[in-house]
């Protein structure tokens, strides 16, 4: 064969593989269907889940979790809390005897009672929103206070208590348990710590992790199988995206508050093109609350939602969280 026909044939080799590589890249541009993965439980009964008392009995050495944020979001009240001292010194004082729960923290802190039904909670209409820069503390709708019965599983159960049962909307226990992030456990899994979500031995596609804390942070999306603003029946390894419906457009998410539209970029970028750098575990240590690893990450885009191009990272700009749901 002359040495012309082999150049001939390797232009267009060569040829061809660029114009694969250019069509792969292409193909890497079009957005992925988020639902096109896995299964779910919608529609299942709720599983009989390891409580997270059964799973400090080995684990007892994660002190942290006492004073997790994630585990108090639903909390029995300080007696000396500002906010129930509030309640107690305004017409609301009946109400304050009554409370025995607290949700929320920084940005509004709501009070809970239960109904008398195993798993509901009663939410008064009254809200405690801590001081704020240039703003005093203070009670919020403090006239006629009323307790709402149904309010709560409708609204915030889903991402405020673990094992809400699909048809009753009845929680099994108050604020976060293990279950929630690390799924249904066997047995087993002392022997294969593999087994369970998020174990350091265990390796999961981004997009699961980003349906585990989306299921709770995604605060903008709405269950297609019951229109309420959480998914139904949620068991952390489900495509959340299978049942709750997100709009992730770039003129849906330019409008949201900077908060929201950091979760939002970040699922965006792991659920329609596929980058997986960066999650949500990548800058926050959920079991510690330290801010060690959003201190060490290294600068990318997803950045600068909240800082500026310029200058020291310790600067940040101010912004309001605000939403809809959660009335903050």
């Amino acid at each position: 064969m002359s040495r012309f026909l082999w150049i001939a044939i390797l232009a267009a080799s060569v040829a061809s593989m660029c114009g694969n590589y250019l069509r792969a890249s292409s193909d890497d541009s079009k957005p992925r269907d988020p639902a096109a993965w896995g299964s779910d439980h919608v529609g299942q009964p709720l599983p009989e889940y390891v409580t997270g008392d059964e799973c400090l009995f080995c684990h007892r050495g994660l002190t942290s979790w006492v004073t997790n944020r994630h585990r108090l979001t639903i909390r029995e009240p300080d007696p000396e809390s500002a906010a129930l001292r509030a309640l107690w010194n305004s017409p609301g004082r009946p109400f304050a005897d009554e409370t025995a729960m607290l949700m929320g923290r920084r940005h509004r802190v709501r009070f809970l009672k239960p109904t008398g039904e195993y798993g509901k909670l009663a939410l008064l209409s009254t809200a405690w929103l801590p001081p704020r820069a240039g703003q005093s503390a203070r009670l919020d709708r403090a006239e006629n206070p009323s307790w709402d019965a149904s309010r709560f599983a409708k609204s915030c159960a889903g991402c405020h208590t673990t094992g809400v049962d699909p048809t009753t909307l009845a929680f099994s226990s108050p604020s976060l348990d293990c279950y929630v992030c690390h799924g249904d456990a066997t047995l087993d899994h002392s022997k294969d710590t593999s087994l369970i979500f998020f174990s350091r031995k265990r390796q999961d596609p981004a997009r699961v992790e980003i349906s585990v804390c989306g299921s709770c942070h995604i605060r903008s999306g709405r269950s297609r199988s019951t229109d309420r603003p959480f998914p139904n029946n949620f068991v952390a390894g489900d495509n959340l995206f299978r049942d709750f419906q997100v709009d992730l457009s770039d003129e849906t998410i330019a409008k949201l508050n900077p908060a929201d539209r950091h979760v939002l970029e970040n699922v965006r970028d792991v659920v329609l093109f596929d980058k997986n750098a960066v999650t949500c575990l990548t800058c926050h240590d959920v079991h510690s609350g330290s801010r060690r690893k959003h201190h060490d990450v290294l600068e990318q885009p997803l950045c600068l939602t909240c800082h500026n191009t310029t200058g020291p990272k310790s600067v940040r700009r101010p912004f309001e969280v605000h939403g809809t749901i959660c009335e903050y």
